[in-house]
């Protein structure tokens, strides 16, 4: 073929190549691998469900002490008999991964069964919107409700949203814009911060705040308590946030002429605008099932109070603790019911969640 001579592709080949079907090699399972692999996979199935029905063993037992090992044995087996002994370890790993997937889904779907059957019962229009003013914990279901838990966790969650989303972006904006001398410290307290156990922040302000008189037990209290643990969440994720950030955009900006406050305000912050949103609704997922903080800020109130600074309130967290404790079978399928409602309202944050980062900046 000469150096000047082109190629011409002949369109009436279009159709043909259209049909065929993409290959893919490297899926391609040879007799040997399925000689290997079918076994390793049939016999201990095999042999723990004989053991599942003829043994007296308990169940979790027989899946972890007895199926684990042979299928570790079975699939380490079937990769040296395949690609030979440096496979095992790979063998071992893919087993183990999918072990542990499974285990987390059983676990889950245990929990999120166990809250449904048990909560379901309580679900109600009175339970959802009445409050436990008139009533005791012996009560029958068709009285009562988690009403103005509710009102006390969004009380409670709204305030400490309000104190800790603005800390917490103006400290990832201090570390990753301003990047002052005193960085290293501050991320040092926020790594500090995220592992305060929550009592401990509960106390804080219950010596502080409470026993010297300056608060009384309220929900401001309770959300006080709360900002120092929703903070160190907001802050963290809103820095991983600002640091995406591409850098040209603040070079440009500066050698427009922009002072650092401006491109901070101006460019920074829009740009990041969705994940610091999904750092706030992070922040309120991982502090609106929090109970010992509440119990020493907050405390329990039967009505549904309104005012934030003045009387004790009731949320969804010490509700559940109240009653699941009462030796009466309604006050705990009450409890049961609260945390139904507790885990919708988890759920829903982390769908928003998961709807804000999947959209990209504008």
């Amino acid at each position: 073929m000469s150096a000047t001579q082109t190629i011409t592709f002949d369109d009436s080949r279009l159709e043909e190549l259209a049909q065929q079907e993409p290959q893919a090699p490297w899926g391609r399972r040879t007799s040997t691998f399925r000689a290997a692999v079918i076994p390793g996979v049939l016999i201990p199935a095999a042999i723990i469900v004989g053991l599942w029905f003829y043994s007296d063993l308990p169940k979790p037992v027989l899946m972890v002490a007895v199926y684990l090992p042979l299928q570790l044995l079975a699939a380490v087996g079937a990769a040296i008999a395949v690609r030979g002994t440096k496979s095992a370890a790979d063998a071992i790993i893919i087993v183990l991964a999918i072990g542990a997937t499974i285990f987390s889904i059983v676990v889950l779907v245990s929990l999120l069964w166990s809250i449904f059957s048990k909560g379901w019962e309580a679900m109600s229009t009175a339970f959802l919107f009445q409050n436990n003013e008139y009533i005791s914990p012996s009560t029958p279901l068709g009285w009562g409700g988690v009403g103005h838990a509710v009102v006390g966790t969004v009380l409670i969650v709204a305030i400490s949203a309000l104190i800790a989303v603005p800390l917490g972006v103006m400290t990832a904006v201090y570390v990753t814009e301003v990047r002052g001398r005193a960085v290293p410290y501050v991320r040092f307290f926020v790594q500090a911060m995220s592992g305060v156990p929550s009592v401990v922040a509960g106390l804080f302000i219950f010596t502080v705040l409470i026993l010297s008189g300056v608060l009384s037990q309220s929900a401001f209290a309770g959300a006080l308590a709360y900002s120092i643990l929703m903070l160190p969440t907001v802050a963290r994720t809103a820095e991983e946030v600002l640091r995406l950030v591409p850098e040209d955009l603040r070079t440009g900006a500066l050698a427009l002429g922009s002072t650092r406050a401006r491109v901070v305000l101006r460019v920074v912050i829009p740009a990041a605008k969705t994940g610091i949103i999904t750092a706030a609704i992070l922040g309120v997922a991982r502090v609106v099932g929090e109970t010992a903080p509440l119990l020493l800020t907050s405390l329990k109130n039967d009505r549904t109070v309104l005012n934030p600074f003045k009387d004790p309130i009731t949320a969804l967290p010490t509700y559940i603790f109240d009653n699941v404790a009462q030796p009466y079978p309604d006050a705990v399928v009450r409890a049961w019911g609260a945390a139904l409602v507790l885990m919708i309202i988890v759920a829903i944050l982390f769908i928003l969640t998961r709807t804000l980062s999947a959209r990209g900046p504008r």
